[in-house]
């Protein structure tokens, strides 16, 4: 267990604390600021892809528009809607350009074939090239990733407001157990699609995408050996009473989810209200890395009460993962200037701390 802890807790939380406290008094401090001389009140519709039930509309995302309304003193109010309530989670994008929505909780990878540049998106890269929390801070925010992404957006009339990024893992579970990755051979894994689908092929499992609704069912029933997704649905969805065995540090132990903004609803934001969302959305990313990483690690001292058993996979057997992964980098590169402009800044970082060639 502590092996496993050790992993979680290398995403190193405490640096991002610094910087949010250091931010937020700065922030606040312009706000009281310049307050007087934007008094124009704006009210914003925000689309979560979420369903009702989970942490972010429960809780985070209702604390992310709460947060900008409190620091807005009311000048921005916006209104958090569940999936599907106001459009498909698929057409975002759409509905973003068009102006029905102001704000999305969505996630790069359902946008790959429309805005190119989702490509080099963590969550939407092929697995384990990034291995932290504070890795994925330094590609997306500070080297230039998220501008890339920020970039091909606006050709769609969106503005990228930024990546978020979570410490739960992305994992797996199956009903038999896989302990190298010679094992995957022959698995039906239920998947989400991308990058990560296909590595998992080169590999030798089949990869399948279900609806998280269906995926209990084809569990029990043996449609699919094991699924994968964000590593406290195996409680929340109950998977551990058709798939006992579970496995970390996963396919991503670090991962992204993003706010996009509608560019003409954007343009018309005064400075003010424009520095306020990009600090709510800062508080946001660590408020909702925190909550679903500790509800990950309570999940992990009940896998005994829930019959579960823990499989951890040694460093070698990831290295393998990381060696297929890294043949998709060149079909990615080729997908737009922009991607290829990515692919080379993550590749360096790679090489910068240790992890490429």
């Amino acid at each position: 267990m502590e092996k496993v802890q050790r992993i979680v807790r290398k995403s190193g939380s405490i640096s991002l604390i610094v910087f949010l406290l250091v931010l937020g008094t700065v922030c606040v401090s312009f706000q009281i600021a310049s307050a007087q001389s934007s008094p124009s009140t704006f009210k914003w519709r925000m689309q979560s892809i979420d369903p009702p039930a989970l942490i972010g509309p429960s809780i985070t995302q209702k604390a992310f528009c709460d947060r900008v309304r409190n620091m807005s003193n009311g000048r921005l109010d916006i209104t958090l809607y569940t999936a599907g309530q106001l459009t498909p989670s698929m057409e975002i994008i759409g509905s973003l350009g068009k102006g029905t929505i102001d704000i999305s909780y969505t996630c790069n990878s359902y946008y790959t074939g429309s805005v190119p540049e989702t490509n080099i998106d963590l969550l939407t890269l092929p697995p384990l090239l990034l291995k932290t929390f504070n890795d994925a801070i330094q590609v997306y925010w500070y080297n230039g990733g998220d501008e890339i992404l920020r970039e091909g957006y606006a050709e769609r009339g969106v503005y990228y407001l930024g990546s978020l990024f979570w410490v739960e893992p992305i994992t797996f579970w199956t009903k038999r157990p896989i302990k190298t990755v010679a094992d995957l051979k022959g698995q039906k894994i239920r998947s989400f699609g991308g990058y990560v689908s296909k590595t998992i092929a080169k590999l030798g499992a089949s990869p399948t995408v279900i609806p998280h609704e269906e995926v209990y069912t084809a569990l029990a029933q043996g449609a699919v050996d094991g699924s994968m997704t964000a590593g406290s649905y195996y409680k929340r969805l109950k998977y551990y009473e058709v798939a006992p065995y579970y496995y970390l540090p996963g396919f991503y132990t670090s991962w992204s989810m993003c706010l996009v903004v509608s560019q003409e609803s954007w343009k018309k934001l005064p400075d003010d209200l424009k520095a306020i969302l990009k600090e709510a959305l800062v508080s946001y990313t660590l408020d909702h890395s925190q909550r679903t990483w500790w509800e990950h690690e309570e999940m992990l001292q009940e896998l005994p009460k829930l019959k579960s058993t823990l499989i951890t996979w040694p460093e070698t057997e990831l290295q393998k993962i990381r060696e297929a992964s890294l043949s998709f980098l060149p079909e990615i590169s080729k997908k737009s200037p922009r991607c290829a402009k990515g692919v080379k800044l993550i590749e360096d970082y790679m090489k910068a701390v240790g992890y490429g060639k």
